[in-house]
């Protein structure tokens, strides 16, 4: 659920939150699983955390639904099999821990970018730790997104009451490999507090954690960002102008298109239906009001506000 707070703030919160965090490189030869949640790591018992039971399960071969169906003794079975295939072609992972959890399992390719290390990059590049941002993190994702109220916009005079868009920057990232380290154009609409993520169209912006790319990159993606914030907002206007046929089949086809789950798809529809119209933008707000939705988390928070930016990417004169 996204809340609102200093960004000096949110740092504390992070920095609290991964206070226990350590890395380790372990051979293969070392790990032993006891079922999908407990594994013996150096002699050592730790608990296996969901993130990494899929890790582990994409990295072994093995479907994660069908390990999870398992009794503990049958999940053993398998895992400790192919793990015993995985050592004939590498010798170690890179694991992610939290204490004695282990919360993420890679190999050497992976290149960790830890959330603090992004709230550092924000302070060295001139972003107010007394400045208001939003934020949301859970064991597996990160999101903060900073408006900037001084650039703020209208989009629809003739509505009664002011109706105002924010743009910002929103930084996305997972420790845990659910997704990239992302730099995006964020909108916010003061009326209904949606939010909307869009790709820059100026730059790469999102980062796989296989480089340091990210960081090093980081002044010039910014830069690209903020200068597509800009250019968004005439398609925010002709979104209003852009008509539709059928919102709720249209909500559907994109909700398909997507890869939404039916229930996500319910929660859009839902959305729609608080502020209905045949624009454009009556869809894209209905998929930014349903990332509000309580019962999501974070991860799903951001990909219906991403939804949002990917409809309004298609909005053309």
């Amino acid at each position: 659920m996204t809340q609102t707070a200093t960004l000096e703030t949110v740092i504390g919160e992070v920095h609290q939150q991964s206070i226990n965090h350590h890395d380790q490189t372990i051979p293969l030869q070392e790990m032993e699983f006891d079922s999908l949640t407990r594994l013996w790591v150096s002699g050592k018992r730790v608990d296996v955390l969901p993130s990494a039971q899929r890790l582990l399960a994409n990295r072994l071969r093995v479907p994660f639904s069908y390990l999870n169906r398992c009794p503990a003794e049958l999940q053993a079975r398998n895992l400790n099999y192919w793990i015993e295939q995985e050592r004939q072609h590498r010798d170690t992972f890179f694991c992610r821990f939290d204490a004695n959890r282990l919360r993420a399992v890679f190999t050497e390719r992976y290149r960790p970018l830890d959330n603090m290390e992004i709230l550092s990059q924000l302070i060295q590049h001139g972003f107010d730790p007394a400045g208001i941002v939003q934020y949301a993190m859970d064991d597996g994702m990160f999101l903060v997104k900073i408006p900037e109220y001084a650039r703020a916009f209208g989009v629809n005079p003739g509505y009664g009451q002011l109706d105002e868009i924010v743009p910002g920057v929103s930084f996305a990232n997972s420790e845990v490999g659910l997704l990239a380290f992302s730099i995006e154009a964020f909108f916010y609409r003061l009326l209904c507090t949606n939010g909307l993520i869009a790709k820059t169209s100026s730059t790469v912006s999102r980062f796989k954690h296989i480089s340091n790319r990210g960081l090093e990159n980081f002044p010039e993606t910014l830069a690209g960002v903020i200068e597509d914030t800009i250019r968004k907002q005439e398609q925010f206007k002709l979104s209003r102008q852009s008509a539709v046929d059928d919102p709720i089949r249209s909500i559907e086809t994109f909700s398909q298109r997507f890869g939404l789950s039916q229930a996500e798809t319910e929660v859009v529809r839902q959305a729609y239906y608080l502020e209905q119209g045949a624009t454009m933008f009556h869809i894209i707000n209905a998929f930014t009001r349903a990332a509000q939705d309580e019962y999501l988390d974070t991860l799903q928070s951001y990909r219906l506000e991403s939804a949002g930016g990917q409809i309004l990417s298609l909005v053309r004169p």
